[in-house]
């Protein structure tokens, strides 16, 4: 059985929280709403449409009440959990702008850190890109196996470029606080920005249980889906060169 380790991003500072998943892809999907592609390498496609209706290499499937189910089921939770790991990334950046957006009221300085904010924003758009096309999810044969060392690199990548962005953020925003307030003070100042990050450390430890449970959820949910794909395949061993999950 191979393990895989998926890393789901929540970050703020230098914390990572991540699940261990066991499935990977065998076959890259390519997933929306209403439709279902499965690519083989050699360019042969299985398409499951809105209406579950299946076709193999350009042929329509016929199918009885009791496959159609089948597929409406495994198409429909695939779109439910699949999608999953892109909401616990916008969970994670939604939270990175609450504590910038507190912060910043402590400051009075409701502007100081809105390049942090528009920085994380265009970085986590930039990772998204690379698994979203026009509205559809498409994950290649195999992807879970290398996410984790993209992940990885993503996830130095934007830690640093937090920590630079914030801290450069909230030093100005408290020496000129401090000026309004009669001159710069460096102790104090030392012991601000470290209650500042006791404070944001805080913040992150009350959520990090809610997002360890997602991630464990959602690693859940594929070995679920992987089970149901087996039954699937059962009812219909045309699909059988088409499978998506591997364990």
């Amino acid at each position: 059985m191979k393990k895989v380790l998926l890393t789901l991003p929540f970050l703020v500072s230098s914390h990572v929280y991540a699940a261990q998943c066991k499935v990977d892809l065998k076959n890259e999907i390519h997933l929306s709403g209403d439709k279902l592609e499965i690519h083989q390498v050699s360019g042969d496609t299985a398409i499951v449409d809105a209406d579950n209706n299946v076709t193999i290499h350009g042929e329509r499937i016929e199918l009885n009440s009791e496959q159609k189910q089948a597929v409406s089921e495994y198409r429909e939770s695939l779109n439910e959990y699949l999608p999953r790991a892109k909401q616990i990334a916008q969970d994670g950046l939604a939270l990175a702008n609450e504590i910038v957006d507190d912060v910043a009221e402590s400051f009075g300085a409701p502007e100081a850190f809105e390049g942090v904010k528009t920085s994380m924003k265009e970085f986590y758009a930039d990772v998204e890109a690379r698994y979203y096309k026009n509205g559809d999810l498409i994950l290649p044969a195999d992807s879970f196996s290398s996410l984790a060392d993209t992940w990885t690199e993503d996830l130095e990548k934007a830690t640093a470029l937090f920590n630079e962005e914030f801290i450069t953020s909230a030093f100005g925003a408290m020496s000129e606080k401090m000026k309004q307030e009669g001159g710069l003070n460096l102790t104090e100042m030392a012991n601000s920005m470290s209650e500042l990050k006791e404070r944001i450390e805080n913040r992150i430890k009350e959520h990090q249980s809610e997002v360890e449970q997602q991630s464990e959820e959602f690693c859940d949910s594929l070995d679920d889906i992987a089970e149901q794909e087996q039954e699937l395949h059962k009812k219909i061993p045309q699909l059988k060169d088409y499978q998506v999950f591997t364990i």
